[in-house]
């Protein structure tokens, strides 16, 4: 039955040693008259069977001054490995030491990726990165007033940004990140649980719950919808939140029981139904 609501890892061990944060870095700019908070995190991913780290190892991190230069921040630890798996369900942790910061208003953020790896049903595998070293620059626009703090949070979507490429011999992963970044006070969050009788229905352990922007708020998935991220829901956790999620934009969730054939349940939520800070209630807040 189709339910459906109307709307609404190289050396790499020789870094593990800095393993302290999975999804959430927490940057912290005390300058001068300004403070700026920066955190990393993701959901609880939906990634394969067995995944029990994954290791992301951070060699710099900028933040550019509208019509300026860039400004490099000095990270925690050099390098800083993280393991992301560490960090869901609106955790967090420190990537940059308190540093100064000239006020005004900043567009862009810019970190590098040196290595990666994949603990994996006891086994390590080492992550392909493009390019060896690989630059992430991402155009957010934030503004820092005198005598003002601004908290960042940036949601590093392994969902997305992990892939795995599997053969009868052998297993490889590759990692292009996906990132969103959020002021952390006004990000907003999806909560939902599904019932004990929908996963006896489908003869489930587990459903996926997907995450789209819709774009052209049509209250359906579209053609130039996004895909924002995917989190997988346990029979045993059967309650869920999605977190850190851009407010007063349209979303389409869709949740997969049995993963073949359309979604068994799908919801729109408007942009007014996703303020700042809110947080957007399934299906009339009862059990899917």
């Amino acid at each position: 039955m189709r339910k459906r609501a109307p709307h609404s890892i190289l050396a790499l061990l020789a870094v593990i040693f800095f393993i302290g944060c999975k999804a959430s870095f927490f940057v912290a700019f005390n300058g001068g008259t300004s403070t700026l908070f920066v955190r990393v995190t993701d959901a609880k991913p939906a990634l394969p069977y067995g995944t029990e780290a994954v290791y992301i190892t951070f060699e710099d991190f900028f933040v550019h001054r509208e019509g300026g230069e860039w400004i490099s921040l000095p990270l925690a630890q050099i390098p800083y490995a993280v393991d992301l798996l560490e960090f869901h369900s609106g955790k967090t942790t420190t990537l940059i030491q308190p540093v100064s910061l000239e006020s005004g208003t900043y567009d862009r953020i810019r970190m590098s990726i040196g290595s990666a790896a994949v603990l994996r049903d006891g086994n390590f595998y080492s992550v392909a990165i493009p390019s060896g070293n690989l630059v992430i620059e991402i155009d957010f626009f934030f503004d820092l007033e005198d005598d003002r703090t601004l908290d960042l949070t940036i949601d590093f979507d392994l969902s997305q940004s992990l892939k795995l490429f599997q053969t009868p011999v052998a297993s490889s992963y590759q990692l292009r990140p996906v990132l969103h970044v959020n002021q952390t006070e006004t990000a907003a969050t999806i909560h939902g649980e599904i019932s004990a009788e929908t996963f006896a229905e489908y003869s489930s352990e587990e459903a996926t719950v997907s995450l789209f922007v819709d774009k052209d708020l049509s209250g359906d998935l579209s053609a130039g919808d996004e895909e924002y991220t995917r989190v997988v829901v346990e029979k045993d956790s059967p309650v869920f939140t999605i977190f850190w999620l851009v407010p007063e934009q349209g979303y389409t969730i869709q949740i997969e029981m049995d993963g073949t054939g359309p979604p068994e349940f799908e919801q729109f939520a408007f942009p007014a139904d996703l303020q700042k800070g809110d947080s957007f209630e399934l299906n009339h807040s009862s059990p899917i």
